[in-house]
């Protein structure tokens, strides 16, 4: 293969990804967060990237059953870590003339975000895979193990379901279940498992979404070409 006709199949392939990840994007965000009561759902100890915010703006954030109260303003919101489990009201002022511009996303004057007492954080670096996947191979028990590490705001053991994962791809049809239907949540890292079932039909790559206990996804993406 010449210089120009390996050129040509690297774009193509890069296309691929990124027509991939665009469609993955823009479902992800008809989803929105319009179905849902809460702005966002996260696990506790963690922080909301809001973007650009400024100066002007003041947030005002509050916890009433664990007596929480903050005022900060600007970017400072970006550095806020929701450190107790709970639901948290978010106020929105921005101290601006109506015709002065703004460069910063817009945000409704109150929402709300929910803090969980759970967090899960999935090891991409170990994951593994039973067996290559290829191209027009049928799979029927294909297991993806990846380690996770689960823990609780006040350690206790408790029985949650498994979380879900899914495979997105051109051409592919994959269905997925957890290997193990329910999990204990502890300090030690736990092995997940998933089972495939399905096919590649097509030259693509594979982005491997993780939900978390919050159906937040995490995206493992795989480095390579299924060809």
């Amino acid at each position: 293969m010449n210089s120009k006709k390996r050129m040509t199949k690297g774009l193509s392939v890069g296309f691929l990804l990124l027509l991939l990840m665009g469609t993955k994007s823009t479902a992800q965000d008809a989803a929105g967060f319009q179905s849902n009561q809460f702005y966002k759902v996260i696990s506790f100890g963690e922080k909301i990237d809001f973007g650009t915010i400024d100066e002007s703006v003041t947030w005002t954030i509050a916890n009433s059953a664990k007596n929480i109260h903050a005022t900060i303003r600007g970017n400072e919101i970006n550095n806020y870590s929701f450190q107790e489990p709970g639901e948290y009201e978010i106020n929105f002022r921005e101290n601006k003339k109506h015709d002065e511009e703004c460069h910063h996303p817009a945000f409704a004057e109150r929402f709300k975000v929910k803090v969980e007492a759970v967090r899960l954080t999935f090891d991409f670096s170990k994951i593994s895979f039973s067996e290559q996947i290829v191209r027009g191979r049928n799979y029927s028990d294909l297991i993806i193990t990846v380690p996770a590490k689960i823990t609780t705001k006040d350690n206790s053991n408790t029985k949650l379901p498994a979380p879900t994962m899914s495979v997105a791809g051109l051409g592919v049809s994959f269905t997925v279940e957890p290997v193990e239907k329910e999990i204990v949540i502890g300090n030690k890292t736990q092995l997940l498992k998933y089972k495939l079932s399905g096919i590649v039909n097509q030259e693509t790559y594979l982005m491997f979404d993780f939900n978390d206990f919050n159906n937040q996804v995490q995206t493992y993406n795989l480095h390579q070409v299924i060809k």
